[in-house]
């Protein structure tokens, strides 16, 4: 029998940590041994070299084919530049440069991930339309949808923190994105395609997919009510645009029934034929209506009522729980397997499949309908997903990261199933995280929130030698039994990862157990660990970064006073 490969590494935020929130270190090795229980560790100021802080590292258990140690240092409220020391079993001594502050995910990130990055993007795009979206010259309207949804979130809820000269650059950009759609619904239309309907992408995929409809409805009328107010004109075109492609959404759009379903990302049986539409497209016209509402349609309150009845059909009860999870949901009204949280790949039927456990919109309606007759009902589903899966989903791991989703009997999944890494999600997550802290003021979703931020920022798995074999251009040299943190954002933190476009502010696809574009390996326990890394940048990771940063320091604001230990 071969002897395992050693792979170990101190893991820290790249970016750093925020003064009042959760600090955590976290140590990986491939065997129990690697750490003894109870092992000390030190922080030392850098310049002084005074310690400020000791601790001892606690075993979290072992997943993803290795195991982990956190060393939690939450209570030091101290700002500043600081050396983590510690020395594993085997006598080797580790050291990490670490940052505290205020707000510095933030200081260090927005500027370049929302403004710099979307400006270069939109210059290097075919006549200036659009963004630049991936390492491809395409430009799909799933990822600029999702990408103005993100924008938007910024702009509407973080504008006093962007100050008056970003909230301009930002605008423009927002309506780059939108100008975009509304040439793709119009190039449909000149194609003889229904009123509504939009192509996927210019010049090439002049198709229509349900998941492109609903994002677009969502970024259409989410942007329209911030424009109006420096563009009238615009602002009212925008809902309108929204407006007809919801229309032909819920009343002609038919399920998809183009090629390049995988029964690989879904965990579907192989001879597994799709039909109707997936609960990931509903939640798009649900939460589309609750927008257009929210944009002055009151009359589309009855339409988006009746598909979330429909869409709540599809809840898995506490009684059918998979691996003790429940509250999730089925991926089609026949109930034969559930929702996964990212099933992007190629151009067709699963394509844009991003949001489908970013329970927003459910949460919206709660809030937006709360004395309708059905809002108890949309309360309790909202509660047993919170609770029954996405809470003690995200605590099976000691990053505290969303999931991929339960594949049968295999169980709770966190790498197997995308063809490329989906870092799209974890910003969501943090999104969805920080509005569940709130709404149920439960400080648990905090860890949660924390937890897919840092991800992003550096404190995640680490890369590898092996990771590498997964980049088509990124290559570093790694020592073959170290595991290294890097901040996943390009040219933001003390090391970061690189990408197809070196755009700064760009964040690629990141950790995937098959290689980049491949759909290969099967969705099994024994191959769920972060193998991969894949290097390839998309506007909607970026996206979904501003979304969670700006949504958490919402929460943090109003919730300063609660104490995190």
């Amino acid at each position: 029998m071969a002897e395992q490969k050693v792979i170990q590494g101190l893991l820290v935020s790249q970016i750093g940590y925020e003064l009042d929130e959760h600090k955590r270190a976290v140590f990986r090795h491939t065997l129990r041994d690697g750490l003894d229980d109870g092992t000390p560790f030190v922080i030392r100021e850098q310049d002084s070299g005074d310690v400020v802080f000791s601790g001892q590292a606690g075993y979290w258990g072992e997943t993803w084919g290795s195991h982990w140690w956190i060393l939690n240092f939450t209570t030091l409220r101290q700002k500043g530049d600081f050396i983590l020391f510690m020395e594993d079993s085997d006598g080797r001594q580790w050291e990490e440069e670490l940052r505290i502050g205020s707000h510095l995910l933030w200081n260090e990130s927005i500027e370049k991930v929302a403004l710099t990055q979307f400006e270069q993007r939109a210059a290097l795009a075919r006549n200036g339309i659009g963004w630049k979206d991936c390492g491809a010259d395409w430009r799909e309207v799933n990822s600029h949808a999702a990408s103005i949804i993100g924008l938007t979130d910024l702009m509407s809820i973080g504008y006093e923190w962007v100050g008056r000269e970003g909230c301009e650059r930002l605008m423009g950009q927002i309506m780059q994105g939108c100008d975009y759609l509304c040439l793709c619904q119009q190039r449909a239309a000149d194609l003889g395609l229904p009123d509504g309907a939009l192509v996927h992408e210019l010049p090439n995929h002049a198709v229509v997919i349900p998941q492109d409809q609903g994002q677009a409805v969502v970024a259409l009328a989410k942007a329209s009510r911030l424009v109006y107010e420096v563009d009238r004109q615009r602002g009212i075109c925008y809902l309108q645009a929204a407006v007809d492609a919801y229309e032909y959404l819920v009343n002609r759009c038919e399920p998809s029934t183009l090629g390049n379903f995988s029964a690989l990302s879904h965990g579907a049986p192989s001879d597994y034929t799709p039909s109707g539409f997936m609960t990931g497209d509903l939640l798009m016209m649900v939460w589309g209506g609750l927008e257009l509402y929210a944009s002055g349609k009151k009359e589309y309150q009855i339409v988006t009522v009746r598909i979330l009845d429909e869409l709540l059909a599809r809840q898995v009860p506490k009684d059918k729980a998979q691996d003790d999870l429940y509250g999730h949901f089925y991926t089609f009204a026949d109930h034969a397997f559930t929702e996964k949280a990212f099933v992007h790949h190629h151009v067709g039927h699963d394509t844009g499949m991003k949001f489908n456990h970013y329970l927003a919109p459910l949460l919206m309606a709660c809030r937006q309908w709360g004395d309708h007759p059905q809002a108890d009902r949309w309360r309790n589903a909202l509660k047993d997903f919170a609770y029954g899966y996405f809470l003690p989903a995200c605590e099976r791991n000691p990053f505290y990261l969303l999931p991929m989703g339960v594949f049968g009997e295999e169980g709770l999944l966190s790498f197997c199933g995308p063809w490329h890494g989906f870092n799209v999600c974890y910003g969501f997550a943090a999104a969805l995280a920080a509005q569940l802290m709130d709404f149920f003021g439960d400080e648990r979703f905090r860890a949660v929130a924390t937890g897919n931020l840092q991800w992003l920022a550096g404190l995640n798995a680490g890369i590898t030698k092996e990771s590498l074999a997964g980049c088509q251009f990124w290559c570093e040299d790694i020592p073959e039994d170290e595991a290294r943190a890097y901040s996943q954002i390009f040219t933001v933190g003390r090391r970061w990862t690189g990408c197809w476009s070196d755009i700064p502010g760009s964040v690629p696809n990141g950790f995937d157990t098959n290689l980049q574009f491949q759909l290969t390996v099967e969705p099994k326990q024994e191959n769920d660990t972060p193998r991969y890394y894949t290097d390839e940048d998309w506007i909607p990771h970026g996206a979904s970064w501003l979304s969670g940063l700006v949504y958490f320091r919402q929460i943090k604001r109003w919730r300063s006073h609660v104490e995190v230990s």
